[in-house]
């Protein structure tokens, strides 16, 4: 997936959501690394379940996150996807107006 040219605020709010719920899962979680290693083992067999550029890039709000990543990542982060979703699309709709 390639990197976005320019800054997109509304990428930029929903990397900042995404972080501050990696974050507020405690220390073991505070770097990216730590916290895709750790989730890989604790809860993917550890299995590779997304890359650290990938989760890089959508923190700092570079990419959009696919769907499929997104249910990957609820799980991670131990929010209801659809939650998670609702409040990825306040952003965007707040953003409209």
């Amino acid at each position: 997936m390639s990197e976005r040219k320019t800054e997109n605020q509304v990428l930029i709010k929903i990397g900042k959501l995404i972080e501050s719920k990696r974050k507020a899962l405690g220390k073991r979680y505070n770097s990216r690394e730590k916290f895709i290693d750790n989730r890989s083992d604790e809860l993917f067999g550890s299995e590779d379940w997304i890359s650290l550029r990938y989760l890089y890039n959508i923190e700092r709000g570079k990419n959009w996150i696919s769907i499929e990543k997104l249910l990957l990542l609820s799980k991670a982060l131990e929010v209801d996807p659809v939650d998670l979703f609702a409040e990825i699309t306040a952003i965007c709709l707040s953003d409209r107006s």
